[in-house]
């Protein structure tokens, strides 16, 4: 039960961050409209990455055998590893940009 309420909170998360997260759009008048389009950009990448890791955390535990694991058992875990350094790939430049943001914006 706990794999099922975690990929489903993973999903659920992400499926906001795509659809109903405006935090970054609401940095549009404090940084330059090319560096907010790509912010809202990244994470939008970011959400659906979360959503799909969610996708991929329910079918590493329920749509391969556990017990003997098969290609597909490791090609599903390879991707959940993948989307969660993506995840925090794309976080990290959301950091630096949000660091480069208040270093302009200090020294105005």
């Amino acid at each position: 039960m706990l794999p099922t309420g975690f990929s489903l909170l993973v999903a659920i998360a992400g499926w906001y961050y795509m659809f109903y997260s405006v935090a970054a759009g609401s940095l549009a008048g404090v940084e330059h409209s090319r560096m907010n389009r790509r912010r809202v950009r990244l994470r939008k990448a970011g959400g659906l990455a979360m959503f799909l890791l969610g996708v991929f955390f329910f079918a590493g535990f329920y749509a391969v055998e556990l017990d003997r694991p098969s290609r597909g058992f490791y090609l599903i875990w390879a991707m959940v590893l993948f989307l969660l350094l993506a995840i925090v790939v794309l976080g990290a430049i959301d950091l630096l940009m949000t660091r480069k943001l208040s270093q302009q914006h200090h020294c105005v």
